[in-house]
């Protein structure tokens, strides 16, 4: 099965109940105030900007896995764990500075233009909270029952606390050397939280047993490590035609992903450089990642990620979901896994 093959036919499916409820936050800010309505119009537009909709498409397919069909309610929790996940992705690029996503400009970028930083980083703020609160109403308003709607909702609360926990540990390293346990506490709330929210709810509204819950959980813990660690070595190792983005970006940050704390115990004329906290450009971008590589950092971290892989294949595969959820997530899996050897 070619994951992404299945990620466009359901993503499509979810991003048409998204526009629609994306218009009604348009229309809904410009009776309010026409300022608000430009704004929602700015994070409509940021929401709709590609992307294949991970998230809500593991939502879709877990739900899918267990009952064998897809309903309009689902579909609208679908909506729901999509503006969440961008509620999150708004307040990233705040922190991160970042200017640009997916081709075009941050949104706190985007509403700064004809004022400046700090009305466009306020409103943005703001704006992620608003997609925060609209991510709940979805899921409370979707039609399923309230017992399943309330274990939900309080899911999807526990883990936004826990990537905001995960962001501020991450921001910590910024100014510390964390060893591997560390950065083992921290990303166990990032990317596996989001996977987690995504495919518990799934699981939780399709009835899903209490066994399978379990293996979805640890199932999910897994491929969050995995994909973190592949996602943090694609910043220094991908080109800017691959990946959009001068490589060695998070580096220049001060950021501490797992190959970097790694190649930090093996060799220190790393610390020198990430001390002074700048962009990286040219030769120094080449001397980093073969201090990186050489060290063996790179391959280490690389085993850890299809350690982690190879747990979460496991464990999904032990689920009572259907063949076709479980072909899903193997396939998933097994990209992240395989795409780690383009990286040299």
């Amino acid at each position: 099965m070619d994951y992404i093959d299945v990620l466009d036919r359901y993503g499509a499916i979810i991003e048409e109940d998204l526009k629609s409820r994306l218009d009604e936050m348009v229309r809904d800010g410009q009776k309010y105030h026409p300022f608000l309505g430009d704004v929602y119009d700015a994070t409509r537009e940021f929401v709709l900007r590609g992307g294949r909709r991970l998230s809500a498409c593991s939502t879709l397919i877990v739900y899918q896995g267990f009952t064998g069909k897809i309903d309009d309610r689902i579909v609208r929790v679908c909506s729901g764990i999509e503006l969440y996940r961008h509620s999150i992705l708004i307040h990233d690029d705040i922190v991160d500075a970042e200017e640009k996503r997916r081709g075009g400009y941050t949104l706190h970028k985007t509403i700064a233009k004809g004022f400046d930083e700090r009305f466009g980083v306020a409103s943005a703020m703001f704006a992620g909270n608003i997609l925060y609160a609209l991510a709940m109403e979805c899921l409370m308003q979707s039609g399923f029952e309230k017992d399943k709607l309330v274990e939900a909702a309080k899911l999807l609360a526990a883990e936004f606390q826990a990537v905001n926990e995960s962001q501020i540990l991450d921001m910590l390293f910024e100014y510390k050397d964390p060893d591997v346990r560390e950065w083992e506490v921290m990303a166990g709330r990032r990317a596996a939280s989001l996977f987690k929210a995504s495919m518990l709810i799934g699981a939780r509204l399709a009835s899903a047993p209490e066994k399978d819950l379990e293996l979805l959980l640890n199932a999910a813990g897994h491929i969050g490590f995995a994909f973190d660690i592949q996602d943090d070595i694609i910043d220094t190792f991908a080109t800017e035609e691959q990946y959009g983005r001068v490589p060695c970006g998070d580096i220049g940050k001060r950021k501490k992903p797992l190959h970097v704390i790694l190649a930090l115990q093996k060799d220190k004329r790393l610390a020198a450089i990430m001390q002074e906290g700048r962009c990286l450009e040219g030769a120094e971008i080449k001397y980093v990642q073969s201090l990186i590589r050489d060290c063996g950092a790179l391959d280490e971290a690389k085993s850890i990620s299809r350690g982690h892989a190879r747990q979460a294949e496991k464990m999904i595969s032990l689920t009572g979901m259907n063949q076709d959820a479980k072909d899903f997530f193997i396939s998933f899996i097994r990209f992240v896994d395989e795409s780690l050897d383009w990286y040299k």
